[in-house]
């Protein structure tokens, strides 16, 4: 599989996490069932096979589990859950297993950004509360040593990879005009808190600016301190030649 996507991969790095989703599909019945058939006399069957469990479910957890019915006809019906989704549609079924199957990617993608972000972020941390590397550097020569130049370019390049890699995955599928499909996509999202996940990965974002700057800031201080140092003695060296004179 890696071969056939090879040019298509950059830095090409495996990664320990999985994301398993489990749809069960219903191709045909033995006659015409409906929708309302199936949740009216097979309600605990459809959410113990949606939360995966052999137990019979309490009823607040059966109405829990299958408060997000998706159909158009009157003989399909699409289930999401967490873990596991149901599909009895005979006539789309491929394109809606193509949605969740984009959207466990979406998921396992945004998994992924957080957990970089995570380790990224405590590296960063760490270099900005310890001091300047070099016991022997006086702080003078930062403007010109910058022990910091390694940690803003990979602070730069994480915030450009983390936005890049976020809008395409955003970008990855546009259901524009096809309203049943993009129910899919909004209801089974709110199964997956794909919002929540948004909202964690921007939050992180936002501390990666904020040590970006808090990195630039210390560097430009410097610069403006032996800027002004320069200055003063540029001045008092003038007034000393003036004064030989």
């Amino acid at each position: 599989m890696t071969q056939r996507i090879q040019q298509a991969i950059v830095q090409p790095e495996y990664s320990e996490l999985v994301e398993d989703y489990f749809v069960f599909t219903i191709e045909a019945f033995d006659r015409t069932v409906t929708s309302q058939e199936l949740l009216a006399h097979y309600p605990q069957v459809l959410a113990q096979t949606l939360q995966c469990e052999s137990q019979q479910l309490s009823p607040w957890q059966q109405a829990k589990t299958l408060s997000t019915p998706i159909t158009y006809y009157c003989t399909d019906l699409v289930l999401p859950a967490w873990n596991a989704a149901i599909v009895a549609d005979p006539d789309g079924a491929s394109d809606t297993l193509s949605v969740l199957e984009l959207l466990n990617v979406e998921l396992l993608e945004a998994r992924f950004l957080d957990a970089q972000l995570d380790n990224r972020i405590a590296r960063y941390e760490r270099v900005v509360q310890e001091p300047p590397p070099g016991l022997f550097l006086p702080k003078i020569w930062l403007p010109f040593v910058n022990p910091y130049r390694q940690a803003i370019q990979g602070l730069a390049e994480l915030r450009l990879e983390s936005t890049v890699l976020s809008e395409r995955v955003d970008n990855a599928l546009k259901l524009i005009g096809d309203s049943y499909l993009a129910s899919v996509h909004t209801y089974t999202s709110l199964q997956f808190h794909m919002q929540d996940w948004d909202a964690a990965i921007s939050r992180k974002l936002e501390i990666v600016n904020s040590l970006y700057q808090t990195l630039v800031d210390r560097v430009q201080v410097a610069q403006a301190q032996v800027l002004e140092v320069i200055i003063i003695f540029l001045i008092l060296l003038e007034i000393v030649i003036s004064l030989l004179h």
